[in-house]
């Protein structure tokens, strides 16, 4: 590190510290690895800032060249096992936030931004293309930064031409995806620049075309993503089903799927009128699953087989996942009342009590107790 470089990292270290400080973080700096709230092996972080139930590991870089984000991206997902952890990549290149790194940001919803995507297409509809464009390549980049948050690539504050680069060799944007992505990006800058651009409707057509496709793709990979364990074996169970079937089969499964976006529609607009009782048998609950399972029913047969093969790859990792987070589950409710019995289980949710709670019933009449579990379960 060249000496200039080391005080503008010396400064933006300092400015950083100051302004968590002012707004109550407590900030922890030159920290060993052995310091650290939790493990991550022999990484050393420039800032640790916590408050209340936030936390956030921070890594400083001066520049964006010689940034090794698939390392990064390994080190955020790590950091955001730990629940209210976050991994932040600061370097003097962000884009000017309103706030703080990770403080007050607002998320932008894929929904939102789904709505906004249908917005913008009525413009090209209607031959405005010039609007139709800014609007589009707006939704676009908040796409770039979100979808970055998603999949814990830490460069959602990065100049947006740092983002395609780097999301195009992480392998979130094809080579074709990435040229048109380039080439759109050039015709933005001329527009903000105030030079007059003749857009022809081919060129924003397939630019539409591109946006509705990561918007719908990253859209239900996020929605799956948040699933509770059964919704995903629900998914799971279904996905399977309509994957296999034939395309006549495949409609009636479609079909269904409506129905049950009906029902679940007139449940929801009759509020307050239909009790707890009848909401749980009208599987009001599972209103996410069937909109994941409409949203996929309606991928083209390309777009299918994408998500199929990110599917098999998420599905066993996130079932893992789940499985490593009950049993932190369970080592903390071990630590807090010590001889565990059947009561304080009971509150927990079905999915950790199929896990653990047979095996923590207590001492007294396990056997018995255990085959009263199956008999009740299992039938």
């Amino acid at each position: 590190m060249t000496n200039n470089t080391k005080i503008l990292y010396e400064e933006k270290l300092k400015s950083l510290a100051d302004k968590y400080e002012s707004q109550g973080f407590h900030v922890l700096t030159g920290l060993k690895t052995d310091e650290l709230p939790f493990d991550l092996g022999n990484y050393q972080p420039d800032l640790i800032v916590t408050k209340n139930n936030l936390g956030f590991v921070i890594e400083i870089r001066t520049s964006l060249s010689r940034i090794y984000v698939e390392r990064l991206q390994a080190l955020a997902e790590e950091v955001s096992k730990h629940p209210g952890w976050r991994f932040l990549l600061v370097t003097l290149e962000d884009i000017e936030g309103k706030s703080l790194p990770g403080t007050s940001e607002k998320l932008i919803s894929w929904q939102y931004l789904t709505d906004q995507f249908v917005q913008a297409h009525k413009l090209l509809e209607n031959d405005e293309i010039q609007s139709a464009f800014l609007s589009i390549w707006s939704i676009f980049e908040d796409a770039l930064r979100k979808r970055a948050i998603d999949v814990s690539i830490p460069i959602e504050r990065f100049p947006v031409i740092g983002l395609i680069r780097h999301l195009y060799s992480l392998g979130e944007l094809s080579i074709s995806q990435f040229d048109l992505a380039q080439a759109c990006l050039e015709v933005s800058n001329r527009l903000a620049h105030g030079y007059i651009e003749n857009l022809n409707l081919p060129f924003v057509h397939n630019f539409d075309n591109l946006v509705r496709e990561l918007l719908t793709e990253w859209k239900v990979e996020f929605d799956v993503s948040q699933l509770s364990s059964e919704g995903l074996a629900a998914f799971h169970t279904w996905f399977a089903e309509f994957y296999a079937a034939a395309r006549d089969k495949r409609q009636e499964l479609i079909q269904n799927l409506i129905n049950d976006k009906s029902l679940l529609l007139v449940l929801e607009l009759a509020g307050d009128l239909i009790n707890e009782k009848l909401k749980k048998e009208s599987n009001l609950n599972d209103k996410q699953v069937i909109n994941v399972e409409f949203d996929v029913s309606l991928f083209s047969p390309e777009a299918l087989a994408t998500f199929r093969a990110w599917f098999t790859e998420f599905y066993p990792a996130a079932w893992d996942k789940q499985i490593e987070k009950d049993v932190t589950q369970q080592e903390t409710l071990l630590s807090i009342t010590g001889s565990p019995t059947l009561e304080p289980l009971t509150d927990l949710d079905p999915w950790i009590q199929s896990l653990i709670g047979v095996i923590q019933l207590g001492e007294e009449n396990t056997t018995e107790n255990y085959v009263d579990y199956l008999e009740e379960k299992y039938g």
